[in-house]
């Protein structure tokens, strides 16, 4: 599993350019609505790919967890490794 992992930590380091304009978006989408289909959108179809292997629920952990994990390392001045990032999603995937 350490290589699905692999994701988070590879979106973390992809160009400052392509993580400010995700936020930007998302802070766009929050003060103007009609800007909200655009993030639904993107939200949709991440969900999609990761209900190919999981339940809804649990996709729907996960696309936050990457979401979130993404952001905590690309603006991290510590930024963990994937030893932490395989944690999190063993935690969410086999629990309950």
């Amino acid at each position: 599993m350490t290589r699905d992992t692999d994701l988070v930590h590879s979106l973390s380091e992809h160009s400052q350019r392509d993580l400010v304009l995700a936020q930007e978006l998302y802070s766009l989408a929050a003060r103007r609505p009609e800007y909200r289909e655009l993030t639904h959108e993107r939200t949709r179809r991440s969900r999609a790919h990761l209900e190919k292997h999981f339940d809804p629920d649990t996709a729907r952990q996960l696309d936050a967890l990457v979401e979130g994990l993404t952001l905590h390392r690309a603006l991290s001045q510590d930024p963990y490794d994937h030893a932490l990032t395989l944690d999190a999603v063993v935690r969410i995937t086999t629990s309950g």
